[in-house]
């Protein structure tokens, strides 16, 4: 059995809105003359490995129309990875740059931040490595000593923050790597004081610009934020975006 033409059907009836399970069930019976229950969930299963819907929520969908968010490293934070994974190979960690976010920003950013999040217990460990090999072009410093002395590090350039994995975290993996998601982004901005200058209008407008370029999980992102912050209120804020409204919650 092929599936081009229920593809066809649901892009051209659900493209700007979600589905549910008993539309695709409607859709497949008129062309096929079944809605067997087998059959409905081994086309849901291609059309999502296929990354030609997502389910937001429990049987519920969307097509997938935007850019999947791949994060591209710099050859410094390769060669950072390197050390790190060399000497705590054991160890879970991701690196990434808050320069990327200027992509989405109102208003450019100059001053960034290096950002490495490493398992708690390992991040003395990792702080002590970095000076070891970075001292004399960054400064190394904790997630808890920037946020407690912001004003003393407002000017300071080539900074490498150096903060707590969310054990939950949704991370990207390829080829045994860690990347940053797009999802975990955009929580960790709403959530952690260490990006409180993209706070307010900025964050709308972040999470409205990458709403408008991105494909989001808003499954995975959902999860992820059910484990970090006050879902309610979390919900109320995405409600609050000017975004498609596929993308709107039930609260």
């Amino acid at each position: 059995m092929r599936y081009s033409e229920v593809l066809k059907q649901i892009q051209k009836k659900y493209i700007d809105k979600s589905f549910e399970k008993k539309d695709l069930k409607n859709i497949v019976k008129s062309i096929y003359g079944t809605d067997n229950e087998k059959t409905i969930r081994n086309i849901i299963g291609i059309l999502k490995s296929n990354n030609a819907i997502k389910e937001i929520e429990k049987d519920k969908y969307i097509v997938v129309t935007k850019l999947i968010y791949q994060y591209k490293e710099k050859n410094e934070e390769k060669a950072m990875y390197k050390l790190i994974k060399k000497e705590y190979p054991e160890v879970n960690f991701i690196i990434w740059n808050t320069d990327i976010l200027n992509e989405f920003t109102l208003h450019y950013v100059i001053s960034n931040y290096i950002i490495i999040e490493v398992e708690k217990i390992a991040i003395d460990l990792v702080v002590n490595l970095l000076k070891n090999n970075y001292l004399k072009k960054y400064t190394i410093i904790t997630q808890d000593i920037i946020n407690n002395n912001r004003e003393l590090y407002s000017n300071t350039e080539n900074i490498i923050v150096v903060k707590p994995l969310h054990i939950k975290s949704p991370l990207k993996i390829e080829e045994d790597k860690k990347y940053i998601s797009i999802e975990k982004i955009m929580l960790d901005l709403y959530v952690d004081k260490l990006y409180i200058q993209y706070q307010g209008k900025e964050l709308e407008t972040i999470y409205e610009n990458i709403f408008e370029k991105y494909d989001i999980d808003l499954k995975r992102l959902m999860k992820y934020a059910e484990k970090r912050t006050d879902i309610k209120k979390y919900k109320e804020f995405m409600n609050s975006l000017y975004i498609p409204k596929k993308y709107k919650l039930k609260e």
